[in-house]
C-alpha cells in the first residue's frame, strides 16, 4: 500500500511538471505493473520512468533528455515561500538508515567518459543570497547525532574514517585564495606517532644556513582568469582586499629553496610554495646556538675582568 501511495505521488509530481511546461505525454500502465509517461514502447526498466526507459536500480526514473539551450528556463520544481519562519524546499531526497548500507539523501553525478577540454561541472551546485545578512547558505552541511564524522567532507582519493566530529574535513590538497581568518587556535598536527627518522637538528647548520636567509617585502600581484569562451576575465583577488594591497613579508621560494630545499614545495599549478612553520624549529635553534656563544662571551668577559 505505502509503495503505491508513493507511485501515485510521483505520478501526480510528473503531471503537475508537465502541465506547467506545456508537455503532452501518454501515460501507460504495463502488464508487470509499471507505469511510463511519454515511454510506451517496451516495459520500462523501473516501477515508473518518464521520457526514458528507466533503470533496473531505480524504482522512479526522470529523463530530461538531450539540451542545447540554457537550464535557467528548464526549471524541475519551484517552491516559493511566503509567510514568515516557515521551511520551504524545493527538492527533498532523504534514505532511511539501515546497517551496513551506503545512504545518500542526494546524490549528484557530472562526468564525461573520456577528458574534455571545454565546459564546467558540477557534481552539487548550491546559489543562496539577498535573505537576513548573515543567513545565506550556498552549501549547508550539518552532523547529526554522537558519532564521529562530518558535515561537510572534500576527498580526491576515497572515503577515510573520521576520528573525531568535524564541521568540515577534507582527505587531500586545498587551495585558498584570498584572506583565511579564524578566532580560534590554529594547531598543526605533530604527533610522534605519525613520524619516523627523527633527528636532532644540527645546531651548526641551522646556525650557518640562517644567515643566508633573504627576507623581503612585496605585494601580491594581480592574476587574471580567462572566461570559458576568452572573452573576458576577472580578477583573481579584489582589488580593495587587504590581501592584495597591504605590504607582506616573507621569502622569495627560489630563493629559500637554495639554501633550505626541504622547506620548498611544487604545488599541483607548478608553482612554489613555502613551509614557512618549518623555520620555526630551524631559527629556535639558530637562536639557542647563539645563546651559547653569547654565554661563552659573557663568562670570558667575566674573566677577563677578574684579573
Amino acid at each position: 500500500m505505502e509503495t503505491n501511495a508513493k507511485l501515485v505521488s510521483a505520478i501526480v509530481l510528473v503531471l503537475i511538471i508537465g502541465s506547467t511546461t506545456g508537455l503532452n505525454g501518454q501515460i501507460k500502465v504495463f502488464d508487470n505493473g509499471n507505469v511510463g509517461i511519454k515511454y510506451t514502447t517496451s516495459t520500462p526498466a523501473s516501477k515508473f520512468v518518464y521520457n526514458g526507459p528507466g533503470d533496473s536500480s531505480c524504482d522512479v526514473f526522470l529523463y530530461s533528455g538531450n539540451r542545447s539551450s540554457s537550464g535557467s528556463t528548464q526549471k524541475t520544481v519551484i517552491a516559493t515561500g511566503t509567510g514568515s519562519s516557515n521551511h520551504i524546499y524545493g527538492i527533498v531526497g532523504q534514505a532511511e538508515t539501515g546497517s551496513g548500507n551506503f545512504l545518500y539523501g542526494v546524490r549528484g553525478g557530472v562526468w564525461s567518459a573520456s577528458t574534455i577540454s571545454s565546459g564546467r561541472a558540477y557534481g552539487v551546485y548550491g546559489l543562496a543570497g539577498n535573505v537576513a545578512g548573515g543567513y545565506n547558505y550556498g552549501v549547508y552541511g550539518y552532523l547529526y547525532g554522537s558519532n564521529n564524522g562530518t558535515a561537510v567532507f572534500g576527498t580526491t582519493t576515497g572515503d577515510v574514517a573520521i576520528s573525531g566530529k568535524y564541521a568540515g574535513y577534507f582527505n587531500g590538497d586545498v587551495y585558498i585564495t584570498g584572506l583565511m581568518s579564524t578566532n580560534t587556535l590554529t594547531v598543526r598536527s605533530s604527533d610522534q606517532k605519525f613520524k619516523e627518522k627523527i633527528v636532532l637538528l644540527n645546531a651548526s647548520e641551522a646556525y650557518d644556513r640562517i644567515n643566508l636567509l633573504k627576507p623581503s617585502t612585496y605585494y601580491l600581484r594581480q592574476q587574471e582568469i580567462a572566461s570559458a569562451d576568452s572573452s573576458s576575465v576577472r580578477y583573481l583577488y579584489d582589488p580593495d582586499s587587504e590581501v592584495f594591497t597591504k605590504r607582506k613579508y616573507g621569502f622569495v621560494a627560489q630563493e629559500l629553496q637554495d639554501v633550505f630545499p626541504d622547506l620548498v614545495y611544487t604545488l599541483q599549478d607548478g608553482n612554489l610554495g613555502i613551509d614557512y612553520i618549518g623555520l620555526i624549529p630551524v631559527m629556535i635553534q639558530a637562536i639557542q646556538e647563539q645563546r651559547k656563544e653569547l654565554e661563552a662571551l659573557r663568562k670570558r668577559i667575566e674573566m677577563l675582568e677578574s684579573r
